[in-house]
């Protein structure tokens, strides 16, 4: 067991010292980072203060609220207060401003929500934000064919509000799966490859998607100040609309077809030139090298009416769309898995229809009723065509004597017929199944994008969607933890879910640059995962590194004697070291001032 004595303490060995310790974590790091984004100076640039404002200004109450809801797992309002009182002198000392955490009071706090919460000064917010990170982090880059490229996509967050009319808060489709609740829907434009977001914007819960597209990609255009961007998103980007405004205005779009209207109609036909071979299909891999799926790719011209005339009248614009068939290895095992359950319980409950006699168990004597309960039940379960149902009829004679009581030495008795039928065997169509098979996985998109954009290239880019949403697992994951929401008043409401999508990006800039990092040192991360030191990665999660940051519990010690105060800092982990110097970020974050 190891001791240390202060500095100086050996004159004050007749004095009880004051002594303060103060857990550090990964807190400087973290106003380091925020600092680095610019978060105070966009701030007070581009949204300000109300002239009555005193005190700290907006800009640094957003970045240390920030600091407090990364290191602290909780986005509530009233422990801030508290929570800088206890930090205040590292604070003041890291940020260099005049800290007083009666300033963090809730009121405070909840009118830094509302300037947020104001759409104009939001969005030029935004604007100086994503200007401010393609400058210090080269976030900007052409990530498909020399094109750049975004992902747009929505989701939910959700609390225990009772929806208003025209409120924030409504029911309406859940994703996280509780429709019980109201909810918000937030819209969200992240750049591809790496899925930093860029465009936000929250609108009530019971909106749908579709009208939301065009308004963001707006917002985006004017953002990035460019046009030619490709758009990806799911099946609710695919209307004709959406797809002939992004066309006019000089971007590009890949989206997932929904089955439905023509591309229901066409897609039979286009699996079966491809399953017959009258259509030559190419082989599809994804980045890593390894086979995902085949499909084929052909152009057609498409017209809609767009509000693009004198007054906002409508007139037809024409444009040449690329439609991509493509049947995806992994999709189809899993429809087939799926087709293959319902077989099993098909046939189960076949047989189940007719079972042995005895009380309680209705029987079918009436072939017809059988036959038509059958195909009710396969119908049921979607497997028309894979099934062969035989069954037989059974007839029984009985004689009986009519009446009650016992029969007397007169009395005749009467033959009683008993039919039923009965299922003898449920057989499998191989034919037929392994027709049906050739035709599951198959999926369709289309895209305006330049033959760069080959058909490969097309769905190995809509498959790293994945980078995009993994913002909405940022929100809703600690710690973020967005759901539920605890505030009431739609200002903020709003205003808050803004504050935590920074809190998002403050982790997507700590996995950027740290990857990039190691990518470029040539070597994985070790040491982040409690009880597995050797495991390594070459992509640390933010959560991931901020977690072990904390369980080093880097502890600063304050002692006090005779008016002279003298400071301690634990030793500081390698791993801590390391991730400043991939961040940019001086040590003397945690060592400057003692």
């Amino acid at each position: 067991m190891t001791s240390w004595i202060f500095p100086g303490i050996i004159g004050c060995m007749n004095e009880a010292p004051k002594m303060k310790h103060i857990r550090l974590d990964a807190i400087p790091l973290l106003l380091g980072v925020l600092m680095q984004m610019g978060i105070p100076q966009i701030y007070d640039h581009a949204i300000g203060d109300h002239g009555s404002h005193t005190g700290l200004s907006g800009g640094w109450m957003l970045t240390i609220w920030l600091a407090f809801i990364l290191s602290q797992a909780d986005h509530t309002k009233y422990k801030v207060q508290e929570w800088v009182a206890r930090h205040q002198a590292l604070l003041v000392r890291r940020t260099g401003q005049p800290i007083k955490s009666a300033e963090f009071n809730d009121n405070r706090l909840g009118r830094l929500l509302a300037r947020l919460s104001q759409p104009p000064r939001w969005e030029r917010f935004e604007q100086a934000l994503w200007q401010h990170s393609v400058e210090v982090y080269q976030l900007e880059m052409a990530s498909v064919g020399g094109v750049y490229s975004a992902h747009v996509d929505s989701t939910t967050a959700c609390g225990y509000h009772a929806p208003q009319a025209h409120g924030l808060m409504q029911r309406g489709h859940s994703k996280d799966h509780r429709p019980d609740l109201a909810q918000l829907k937030l819209m969200t434009v992240a750049t591809h490859p790496h899925g930093h977001l860029a465009v936000t914007q929250v609108t009530s819960g019971n909106t749908a998607d579709d009208g939301l597209y065009l308004p963001i990609i707006a917002r985006a255009r004017a953002i990035f100040n460019r046009t030619g961007m490709l758009y990806v998103g799911d099946c609710k980007m695919a209307a004709r609309e959406t797809r002939a405004t992004v066309a006019h205005d000089g971007d590009y779009y890949l989206t997932v077809a929904p089955l439905t209207g023509e591309t229901a109609q066409g897609l039979p036909g286009w699996i079966a030139a491809a399953v017959s071979g009258a259509q030559r299909t190419v082989r599809l891999y994804n980045g890593a090298g390894a086979w995902v799926g085949r499909g084929y790719e052909f152009e057609r011209p498409c017209t809609a009416q767009l509000p693009t005339g004198h007054n906002g009248e409508l007139e037809p614009f024409t444009w040449r769309e690329r439609v991509q068939v493509f049947r995806s290895t992994a999709h189809a095992a899993q429809q087939f898995k799926s087709l293959t359950q319902r077989l099993d319980r098909a046939q189960a409950e076949l047989r189940a229809r007719t079972p042995p006699p005895g009380q309680g168990r209705r029987q079918f004597s009436d072939p017809a009723r059988l036959e038509a309960a059958v195909h009710a039940k396969i119908k049921q379960h979607g497997v028309e065509g894979l099934l062969t149902v035989q069954w037989r009829m059974e007839q029984k004679v009985q004689y009986r004597f009519a009446g009650r009581g016992r029969p007397s030495a007169a009395s005749q008795p009467q033959q009683v017929l008993t039919r039923r039928c009965q299922i003898t065997k449920i057989t499998r169509d191989k034919a037929a199944l392994a027709a049906q098979r050739a035709r599951l996985g198959w999926r369709v998109q289309l895209t305006n994008a330049p033959a760069a954009l080959s058909l490969p290239t097309g769905v190995t880019h809509y498959r790293g969607n994945w980078c995009g949403e993994r913002n909405y697992h940022r929100l809703k994951s600690q710690p973020i933890g967005i759901d539920p929401i605890f505030v009431r008043k739609d200002d903020q409401i709003s205003g808050l879910t803004y504050l935590l999508t920074l809190a998002a990006r403050v982790e997507s800039v700590i996995e950027f640059q740290v990857a990039h990092g190691l990518q470029k040192a040539g070597k994985p991360m070790k040491g982040l995962y409690s009880g597995l030191p050797q495991k390594a990665t070459p992509t640390p999660t933010a959560v991931a590194i901020l977690a072990a940051i904390a369980r080093s519990e880097i502890t600063l010690t304050q002692m006090e004697c005779r008016g002279k105060p003298t400071f301690h800092l634990t030793p500081l982990p390698a791993l801590l070291r390391e991730v400043l110097r991939y961040l940019h970020l001086p040590l003397s974050l945690y060592t400057g001032g003692l």
